[in-house]
């Protein structure tokens, strides 16, 4: 408990400069959504047809009702991500000690460097999908271990179930895991491992979760227009274009090199025990098994990510590693649980196992910088950005650009470290105290270099109220708006989706504008009657003008 609530507090210190939404338009779109599922005005949703999900609106749609206006409503958020995020921690625990069989102290030393790793925090600083990914996946092989353990057990099957169409319910990926679940449960019932009846059972959560997400984006209708184009073309294209298979092979090859990085090395220790359990079974079913639906759903995740991304327009990202991020506290627990129970894990010593991370590492690294060089010999433009790997930018120190040979040589000199203090029993504690500083170090640097100038950058530069702006008014924004003035306004007039302006006289019910603010492009509103109420020309270069 005093583990969960000391997560809690440090996710909401590490949040603390956060007034408003900074990953646009993802965050935006989850909010706008939870904001008309809470009874309030609709907006955009940069979400496409297919892959529209309501459930993480619906956790986070209470707090608009408690909220007085969007910075209150916003910090509830945060506290309602911290909370559920920080049940890594107890999950990682409950895995450590029943599916790899840690000791007390060890599990809970091994479950806190789970719980902190930064690709599972960062995204709990936001209102994104993300926040919650890495604990439902935590929790969904828990309760999975703790089905195939008693195959008869009712409570873990419909657990398992009910998990499953949470993140179904929550994002595309949960699509995925669902295709991979149902793959398991067909190979299951072959070979006998779970009863029919009980498999049946499983899928009944599913499918009512699945009937909730339908039936509340139905209720919603048209409140909440959709910008997002409908994925089809461009994926279906990806294997018999060259240029998008290209990039498929890239963003698939990329994420699993940065899933070894941000681990030093530990997930590939993983899959490869992973692996030669499913070649060579040596341990009991419930692991086995558990094991395999976890490497499974992560490459098949892996693979979807890059399938994706390869269909839309152009040449796609030096790295975005958000779709893959919420399994790697599994992995690193994993791969922690390898080295510091050898002996009940691994079948041979464990530097034989720790060739294929290392493999990986290096192949993975000369492969990101070829593919790197390539684009820029090509005139090809690869994205690069805060939420590309925000963990891997601070890590390398890649604030500009994306530095392969660095990743790489930190995460064999952590798993060299790694592998060498846990040959020691009495240093294995210490080696686990190691990483959860690295990751507490990691998110301290990222708090500075990246999220307080985003917190700055998408932050009010006038408060409406103060002005006496509020719920009555019909608000309206202008053309030509600035992105930081843009989304922090469209937010901050809480009570209504803001229409626009692009140019002209503003329609008659329109009692306020907030019009760009800036030399040759400020829109003038005592044209049209309006006063001056306030201007902000260098923040957010807004003015916000009221008809008299």
């Amino acid at each position: 408990m005093l583990g969960w609530l000391a997560g809690v507090l440090w996710r909401l210190w590490l949040g603390q400069p956060l007034t408003h939404p900074i990953a646009h338009t993802d965050e935006d779109s989850y909010l706008n959504v939870a904001r008309a599922l809470a009874g309030g005005p609709g907006g955009f949703s940069s979400e496409t047809p297919l892959f529209r999900r309501a459930g993480y609106p619906l956790l986070i749609a209470p707090a608009y009702l408690l909220g007085s206006d969007f910075a209150a409503t916003y910090k509830i958020i945060q506290i309602v991500n911290a909370a559920v995020s920080a049940l890594s921690l107890p999950l990682a625990y409950l895995l450590a000690r029943r599916m790899f069989g840690l000791g007390r102290w060890a599990g809970l030393a091994a479950a806190f460097a789970a719980a902190t790793v930064p690709a599972g925090v960062f995204w709990s600083l936001v209102g994104m999908t993300d926040a919650i990914m890495a604990p439902l996946l935590l929790g969904w092989f828990l309760a999975m271990h703790w089905w195939l353990r008693d195959a008869g057990r009712k409570r873990a099957a419909v657990t398992v179930g009910l998990l499953t169409g949470i993140l179904y319910a929550v994002h595309i990926r949960g699509t995925i895991l669902l295709a991979v679940y149902l793959g398991f449960l067909a190979l299951a019932l072959w070979r006998r491992r779970v009863p029919v009846r009980l498999a049946g059972l499983s899928l009944v959560p599913v499918a009512l979760s699945a009937a909730l997400n339908q039936a509340i984006i139905l209720w919603l209708g048209d409140k909440v227009h959709l910008r997002g184009d409908i994925v089809g073309a461009g994926t279906l294209e990806v294997f018999t274009d060259a240029d998008r298979l290209r990039v498929f092979a890239g963003s698939f090859g990329t994420n699993v090199w940065y899933m070894c990085v941000v681990t030093a090395g530990l997930a590939g220790l993983a899959w490869t025990v992973s692996a030669v359990e499913m070649l060579r079974p040596a341990r009991d079913a419930a692991f086995r098994w558990t094991a395999g639906l976890a490497l499974a759903g992560t490459f098949a995740v892996t693979a979807g990510a890059a399938l994706i991304l390869a269909g839309l327009p152009g040449d796609g990202d030096a790295l975005y590693s958000r779709y893959v991020q919420a399994f790697v506290p599994f992995w690193l627990l994993f791969g922690v649980a390898a080295l510091i129970n050898e002996a009940a894990l691994l079948r041979k010593p464990v530097l034989r196992y720790t060739v294929v991370p290392v493999l990986l590492l290096v192949a993975g690294g000369l492969f990101v910088a070829y593919r790197l060089r390539y684009a820029a010999e090509h005139g090809q433009r690869l994205g690069y950005g805060t939420f590309g790997g925000p963990d891997l930018i601070t890590v390398t120190a890649g604030w500009a650009r994306l530095r392969p040979y660095a990743g790489t040589v930190i995460a064999l000199a952590g798993l060299a470290v790694l592998v060498l203090l846990t040959r020691l029993r009495a240093l294995v504690i210490p080696a686990l105290a190691l990483i959860v500083a690295a990751n507490a170090v990691t998110m301290s640097v990222m708090r500075d270099r990246l999220v307080e100038p985003l917190g700055e950058r998408f932050s009010t530069p006038i408060d409406l109220a103060a002005l006496g702006v509020g719920p009555g008014d019909r608000v309206a924004l202008g053309g030509g708006m600035t992105r930081e003035g843009y989304f922090v306004m469209y937010h901050e007039v809480y009570w209504q989706d803001l229409a626009h302006v692009p140019a002209g006289e503003p329609p008659a019910d329109v009692d306020v504008v907030i019009g760009r603010y800036a030399p040759g492009v400020t829109w003038d509103g005592a044209a049209y009657g309006f006063v001056l109420l306030q201007a902000s020309p260098k923040k957010g270069q807004i003015a916000v003008w009221r008809r008299q």
